[in-house]
């Protein structure tokens, strides 16, 4: 290899430090230096109990990174994991079936991203109010189902297919790995993925190439909320136990891993495994600071600090073109949403 073919200083460090290896050096950093700091930390018992806690933010990560690839946000990932929780001590004081109870409870994180996509859709008004509203709602009926209280879930055969084992390997794990392959085929490697990074880098150009834009929405929306229901679900089996307060906590969490691993704040690109590596890190981080003792609060303040701090990386990576997209974010959702029926009309005609 010649002189001129060798990589310059420059490119080198572009590389090193350009967003996504920032967050995977820096997860095996912290890694290692955890494992040598944290007595007990790289341990068999603690790497299962970092599994089985990622896998929650992890799965609702996967539904949150379709919304965000789209451009939109959706705040009901911070209530639809509790009302599918609570579905299942609701369903078995019934008496119906454990697995039917599973299947209720997907089938209702589902219906309530459906009706999130229907409404934004069909009205155009901002996702991230519809989805603070329907989030309201979903809070409201999980109180309901659940008395206001905490409900034990002791049955063997709901909590062996969410929180078994296979041999060391925790099953929380295993359903999270099915869902990283549901997810990124569908994003990465169809056309439906295809048109989603295309409505949500730009809406109007996406709609006059023909592309269906409200199917695309309610479709989108209804996956986060699947994905959401299986992450409540998840959390059962964790806890097991299901209240109305479950994972609200976590929403925030969700974003930063979904951010943190690579998917775009205004829309048009998504990273599956990105985000996998986001909830990984982030996991990381909380159960170090709990075996070493560290107080919860700085916990917040490290990842508000690496959330900006990447963010500022994708800036400056980005050039001109991210930076363009930053500042038009307000303007895209407010004058970027779905054409009105004069603008289909119009383009029928021209046509």
């Amino acid at each position: 290899m010649t002189e001129n073919n060798l990589p310059d200083q420059k490119s080198i460090i572009r590389i090193v430090f350009s967003k996504n290896n920032v967050v995977l050096i820096s997860t095996i950093v912290i890694f290692l230096l955890f494992s040598i700091f944290a007595d007990g930390f790289f341990s068999t018992r603690n790497i299962v109990s970092i599994l089985r806690s990622m896998s929650i933010i992890a799965v609702i990560g996967f539904g949150l990174t379709f919304i965000l690839t789209m451009g939109e946000i959706d705040l009901s990932i911070a209530s639809v994991p509790a009302l599918a929780g609570c579905m299942i001590p609701f369903l078995l004081n019934i008496g119906l079936n454990p697995y039917l109870i599973i299947l209720i409870a997907l089938i209702t994180g589902l219906c309530v991203g459906i009706i999130s996509g229907l409404i934004v859709s069909y009205t155009d008004l901002p996702g991230i109010i519809i989805t603070m509203a329907i989030s309201m709602i979903v809070s409201g009926i999980a109180y309901i189902i659940s008395d206001q209280t905490t409900k034990v879930v002791s049955n063997e055969q709901i909590l062996s297919v969410i929180s078994g084992s296979l041999g060391l390997f925790p099953l929380m794990a295993v359903w999270m790995i099915v869902f990283l392959f549901i997810s990124y085929f569908i994003l990465h490697k169809t056309k439906f993925g295809r048109n989603i990074s295309f409505v949500g880098e730009n809406k109007n150009a996406a709609f006059f190439s023909g592309i269906k834009i409200k199917t695309a929405y309610i479709i989108t929306f209804g996956l986060a909320g699947l994905f959401s229901g299986a992450g409540g679900i998840l959390g059962v089996g964790l806890a097991s136990n299901a209240s109305p307060m479950m994972i609200t906590n976590s929403m925030m969490t969700v974003i930063a891993a979904v951010v943190l691993g690579g998917t775009s704040l205004t829309g048009g690109r998504g990273n599956i495994i990105g985000t996998l590596l986001g909830a990984f890190f982030l996991t990381l981080i909380s159960n170090g600071f709990l075996i070493l003792g560290i107080d919860q609060w700085i916990l917040y303040l490290v990842n508000g600090i690496t959330i900006i701090s990447v963010l500022i990386i994708g800036y400056l990576e980005g050039g001109s073109l991210f930076r363009k997209n930053m500042k038009n974010l307000v303007f895209k959702k407010k004058f970027g949403g779905i054409p009105s029926t004069q603008s289909e009309q119009h383009h029928r005609s021209s046509n």
